[in-house]
């Protein structure tokens, strides 16, 4: 495991991220649907955004909704924040115990066996989005 992995390594680079305004550009499909990504992503989320993944769903929207900068999707397309909807991206009227955010968070201490899903790009995309905005520094190393 690399030492940016650490929770201290997170935490510091966390520090350092002081101005949440500005332009987050989602990273193309290709680089966020990988085993790497999706660990990255997840060990990140259990040392900065530590909640249970019922209250994750209202985190995303919370975070999305008060981001006053620009969204741009890997398409180049403005988003506008606050046409996020966490619970429609998440799909929590077909799975409403979020079993998918716990298998989710559980990638941070166990290796994926195989990379994600296509299916599953606007969970992740959504799930960059937040952790772009709160600590762009650490967003930038999930795809990395």
């Amino acid at each position: 495991m690399t030492e940016w992995l650490t929770p201290e390594a997170l935490q510091a680079l966390a520090a350092n991220d002081n101005d949440p305004v500005g332009i987050v550009r989602i990273p193309p499909s290709d680089l966020l649907l990988t085993k790497a990504a999706i660990r990255r992503m997840a060990i990140a989320y259990r040392a900065l955004l530590p909640c249970s993944r019922y209250k994750l769903v209202d985190l995303l929207d919370e975070i999305a909704w008060g981001f006053e900068g620009t969204i741009i999707s890997a398409e180049g397309r403005s988003i506008d924040p606050l046409s996020i909807c966490a619970d429609t991206i998440m799909r929590t009227d077909e799975d409403p115990c979020c079993s998918w955010l716990g298998a989710f968070l559980r990638f941070g201490t166990h290796e994926p066996k195989q990379a994600p899903q296509r299916r599953t790009l606007p969970r992740l995309q959504l799930l960059y989005v937040a952790l772009a905005i709160r600590y762009p520094a650490v967003a930038a190393r999930v795809t990395a």
